[in-house]
């Protein structure tokens, strides 16, 4: 027998023990079992899965043909899922069985904080990381990768390589495509994200480049389109400044770039406004787009009516109608005078109700 075949034997020996682990795990129910248990079929599973990974990496390294090693590393992922499923069930039931434990051991000191807890919890909503591509939201997503899964001590390493894998999509997951699962390549991982997507000089690039390419509004009664524009300029700015890059090194290329991006009247608003004095500034612009958009937030909001503009709508539609049925029929053939007149009147009455509306203001 050779050499991989002996490797091989011996692994197999071990995958059948890791299975009967599983398995058991998996027939667990929903009542706690005793502590003693629980923890010494967690410490088995962890003892074979170290085993396990030995003797995978003595097979990967005898394997010569790339068919036969995709092949071998898919087996591997296999056992490695169901190993990683186990062990998260164990340490689920280990803290339902420890909460429980200290309840009963001091119901009128934990009780109470339990239930509200608990009572929490069923309220919030499931938190979400939204997965990475390789964007300038890099430092957002560490942010949230960091404080829900990388500081969290219940879960090893390998169990955070999966869902750092799982969180990203490409490009960025082909940074991290080709790593085997272990703790060494989850640190060497996250380094290699951190140097290629958390430069400082890359990020500061893209909210600069995002700024360059904003879309203009060219009608200051688009209310809703001045804000979106005032948001995405203000969350570009406050990027920029967080790298502590100040308005200062960059406002004389952003200050005309900023006013083409905004409707004529406001702009000839804004320089009869501002102070001669001094030199523009991206605040001063800032502060006046934003005093723009919150006052027609404001009028808009006392003066608008969904019931009135249905009604004009209607009509309006109603007489458009009815002046297109007229421009292409106005001389109808062989139609009795008494249509005809029907017609005119009709007319008439939609027109003054039309006008009566607007007298009202509607």
């Amino acid at each position: 027998m050779d050499k991989m075949s002996k490797v091989i034997e011996k692994r197999s020996s071990v995958r059948s023990s890791i299975t009967k682990l599983v398995k058991r795990v998996q027939a667990l129910g929903e009542e706690t079992e005793d502590l003693n248990s629980l923890s010494e079929l967690l410490e088995l599973i962890q003892t074979k899965e170290e085993i396990l990974k030995k003797y995978d990496s003595e097979v990967e390294d005898l394997i010569t043909d790339p068919e036969k090693f995709k092949v071998e590393l898919k087996g591997s992922e296999e056992y490695d899922d169901k190993i990683l499923s186990a062990k998260i069930k164990l340490k689920s039931k280990l803290k339902t069985f420890t909460e429980k434990t200290v309840q009963e051991s001091h119901p009128s000191l934990n009780k109470s904080n339990i239930s509200e807890n608990a009572a929490s919890a069923l309220k919030l909503p499931k938190l979400e990381i939204p997965p990475f591509s390789g964007d300038s939201n890099f430092m957002e997503f560490f942010g949230c990768f960091d404080s829900a899964i990388g500081s969290n001590d219940s879960l090893s390493k390998i169990e955070k390589f999966q869902y750092l894998k799982s969180l990203l999509s490409p490009p960025a997951y082909n940074v991290v495509a080709g790593f085997e699962l272990n703790e060494k390549n989850y640190d060497s991982c996250l380094e290699l994200l951190k140097q290629r997507y958390g430069r400082t000089d890359f990020i500061i690039n893209s909210y600069m480049s995002k700024l360059l390419n904003l879309e203009p509004v060219r009608n200051s009664s688009h209310v809703k389109s001045l804000r979106r524009l005032y948001d995405e300029i203000e969350v570009n700015i406050r990027n920029l400044r967080a790298l502590n890059v100040t308005e200062g090194s960059y406002g004389h290329l952003l200050n005309p770039l900023l006013l083409k991006l905004l409707p004529q009247d406001l702009v000839l608003d804004f320089h009869r406004k501002r102070s001669k004095d001094k030199n523009c500034e991206v605040s001063e612009i800032m502060t006046f787009l934003r005093y723009e958009v919150e006052s027609r937030e404001i009028c808009e909001s006392v003066t608008s009516n969904p019931k009135n503009s249905e009604t004009k709508r209607t009509f309006s539609q109603n007489c458009q109608n009815f002046q297109t049925y007229q421009r292409n029929y106005s001389k109808p053939k062989n139609v009795s005078t008494a249509a005809t007149l029907y017609t005119q009147v009709k007319s008439i009455c939609i027109l003054s109700r039309y006008r009566k509306l607007q007298s009202f203001g509607y």
